[in-house]
């Protein structure tokens, strides 16, 4: 009989009973149970500590299958290890089955009842949370992480043309996947790049997926918890039509098409982007001497976009190198959330926080020639003080 057949033949020895993979998956990963209760652990004589600082997944690797670490080499507790007896110099053990397992898990003790490595710590778990777990565990060899390959990072790309870097990272190069709307599956991608002027859409189809998104602009408060938007938020642009509108004379702020009929006295409009594409501003008749300020995300040129995107993929592969071998949606997640101030010009400094995924806190303010009938810089970026 094939390893894999056997396997999927004695997969519930490991798993006992009924338990939630998902929810096993966050304890794994995250050292957090999925009932909201506080988990704790355990290493030798030591004081109990939250599990969430020692979840299993920063020794075992998303894999299972152990990565060294300090001089330490943790056990592969893939079910392929798990399911069969351990023989060799250092440690004799028959094959684990559930009680065995959660066993290890919470007392400490191997399949033969040795005592684990002290550097292994002993996790205190309900019942529930147990059988979670031992359900994530079961199905280790079945997952993979999207968009990693043994060889490769897949990242899809839309609105730029961007060339993959040469540099391998960990022995995997970037593989870009070039793509000419939101990605309809992206089981097959590690994280989502688009360089449109709006990537709302890309945002909601990442979201279904849980897919990593860097969008350039999104006409959207919240990206969701895997998107993240490199200019600033609707909010901020709306600050900063009031901020403008007490410092110009006799301003009026449009904030729809509806009140394209301003006020004699008004000697200054201020609107934002998304307001000025509503509306036509050709159309709109003021009295002689008013002026228009529009206020942007970014200034509007394509080519200033694509010169970000190819900022944002430089950022990108240096974040997946500090993020290690074992990368992940997750991992990479993680890193994208402590971007603080990175080299991207031609833009402002960029700041992203796990409560923080609009990128800037600056805008692009333009004013409105009458003499030559375009708009230009006036001042250009602004700064945007954050919201009292």
């Amino acid at each position: 009989m094939k390893l894999a057949a056997a396997l999927l033949a004695v997969l519930p020895a490991l798993q006992g009973s009924a338990g939630s993979a998902d929810g096993g998956e966050r304890i794994f990963r995250e050292g957090v149970s999925p009932r909201g209760t506080p988990l704790v652990a355990t290493v030798g004589a030591g004081d109990a500590v939250p599990a969430a600082l020692l979840p299993c997944v920063n020794c075992h690797g998303p894999d299972g299958r152990g990565r060294r670490e300090g001089g330490v080499r943790p056990a592969d507790i893939s079910p392929a290890a798990l399911l069969r007896p351990l023989r060799d110099e250092r440690r004799q053990r028959p094959a684990y089955d559930a009680a065995r397992l959660r066993r290890a898990i919470t007392m400490g003790l191997d399949a033969g009842g040795q005592p684990l490595d002290a550097a292994m710590p002993r996790y205190a778990l309900s019942l529930a949370d147990a059988d979670d777990l031992l359900a994530y565990l079961a199905r280790l060899d079945q997952r993979h992480e999207a968009g990693v390959a043994p060889d490769r990072l897949r990242i899809g790309v839309r609105g730029a043309a961007l060339v993959a870097p040469t540099q391998e990272i960990y022995g995997r190069r970037i593989e870009l996947v070039s793509l000419s709307g939101p990605p309809a599956r992206s089981d097959d991608l590690l994280l989502l790049i688009d360089a449109g002027a709006d990537g709302s859409d890309s945002l909601v189809a990442a979201a279904e997926e849980d897919l990593p998104a860097i969008v350039f602009a999104a006409d959207t408060t919240d990206p969701g918890r895997s998107g993240f938007v490199i200019t600033a938020a609707p909010a901020t642009q709306q600050r900063a039509l009031d901020e403008l509108a007490a410092s110009v004379p006799a301003p009026q702020v449009v904030r729809d098409c509806s009140e394209a009929a301003v006020s004699t006295t008004a000697r200054t409009l201020l609107l934002t982007g998304r307001v000025a594409a509503a509306c036509d501003l050709t159309r709109m008749a003021w009295p002689a001497g008013q002026s228009l300020r529009v206020v942007l995300p970014a200034p509007p040129e394509a080519t200033l976009r694509q010169a970000v995107a190819e900022q944002v993929l430089q950022l990108v592969a240096e974040l997946l190198r500090q993020a290690g071998r074992e990368v992940s949606r997750a991992a990479l997640v993680a890193r994208l959330q402590t971007v603080r101030e990175p080299s991207l010009p031609p833009l402002p400094p960029l700041h992203w926080s796990p409560t923080r995924h609009h990128g800037l806190d600056h805008v692009w303010v333009l004013r409105l020639d009458d003499r030559e009938g375009r708009l230009q810089r006036a001042p250009g970026w602004m700064a945007v003080p954050e919201a009292k």
